[in-house]
């Protein structure tokens, strides 16, 4: 009988890898064209038709229904019923985000199908990946370079795949020395998004948009900023809630995972933000990145909007 899958989680990296890892376990690549098929939620129609074709020249076809939460009530009682004889010539992979979890089909469905786990990963976990993605390819990395790696792109793993690529031909073949992502991935952007940052704070507007128009030169798209300053808020509330527990500055390295001197600058600048702060600055960074993707508001007006917005806190 076949298996099906719910890969359910946050990270858009790991659930299109868990997606990629069990096709190619299942359809040889000369079979993939015609026996794999991806829907998104508003084709019911074409995704019971692919469930129901018969696999060409393969045992098995594979079918991928992304963005599985936004399936409406009806649709997912359809699914449902299939799952109750599903077909043994396919594997139907649905893929979620964790807000199904609320849905009350979550549960049927759930003990229907293989649950795969594609949560965000900790930085510890993010490390390990890089020191590993490296390894498969016989590259050395320091652990200096994987450090600002995760500084500079947190746990952003699909921009974190694209930095490594970058890395990777860069390299050909030698050591990945902190030097080589300073060049190629940026530490100047960690420094001016920390200038952008202190310019927020002492609410100086035109060293703010002389910073913005800075990034901008760097060909550094506002979304991206948004991730920057987003990165950036997450580090300080962490910081903001060990201080709380009681923590001690080792300790508080040790769980953020950088080194203790640059563990010190960042809790110097902790000082600043109370939880109520923290909070509207994580509202304002997800309202600016979602009204910047539906496309609702230019997106350097949306840009000049939030540091305002930032600025009067």
């Amino acid at each position: 009988m076949s298996v099906n899958y719910l890969i359910i989680g946050d990270d858009e990296y790991i659930k299109e890898r868990e997606v990629t890892g069990i096709k190619n376990q299942i359809l040889e690549s000369e079979e993939t064209n015609l026996n794999y098929s991806v829907h998104l939620p508003d084709d019911i129609n074409g995704i019971m038709d692919s469930v129901g074709t018969v696999p060409f020249l393969s045992k098995k076809r594979v079918v991928v229904v992304k963005e599985f939460q936004n399936l409406c009530e009806k649709d997912q009682e359809t699914i449902l019923g299939y799952l109750d004889a599903p077909s043994e010539s396919c594997v139907l992979i649905l893929m979620s985000d964790n807000s199904f979890k609320k849905n009350k089909a979550y549960k049927k469905l759930s003990s229907k199908l293989k649950t795969v786990k594609a949560d965000n990963p900790d930085v510890g976990t993010i490390k390990n990946w890089i020191r590993s993605f490296y390894k498969r390819k016989n590259i050395q990395i320091s652990s200096e370079a994987v450090d600002l790696i995760v500084e500079l792109k947190g746990t952003d793993t699909i921009s974190i795949k694209n930095e490594l690529d970058k890395l990777e031909n860069f390299s050909d073949g030698g050591k990945i020395k902190i030097e080589h992502v300073e060049e190629l991935v940026g530490r100047s952007v960690a420094e001016t998004v920390f200038k952008l940052v202190d310019a927020i704070n002492v609410r100086d507007t035109v060293w703010i948009f002389s910073i913005l128009e800075d990034l901008y030169d760097q060909k550094k798209q506002p979304q991206e900023i948004i991730g920057y300053l987003g990165w950036y808020i997450r580090v300080m509330q962490k910081i903001v809630l060990l201080k709380s527990k009681g923590a001690s500055p080792e300790e508080t390295a040790l769980a953020l995972g950088y080194s203790p001197g640059y563990t010190r600058r960042l809790s110097v600048q902790s000082k600043k933000y109370s939880v109520k702060r923290i909070e509207q600055w994580t509202n304002d960074l997800f309202e600016t990145d979602k009204n910047i993707k539906t496309g609702r508001v230019y997106s350097k007006l949306a840009m000049e909007t939030l540091m305002i917005s930032l600025m009067g806190d």
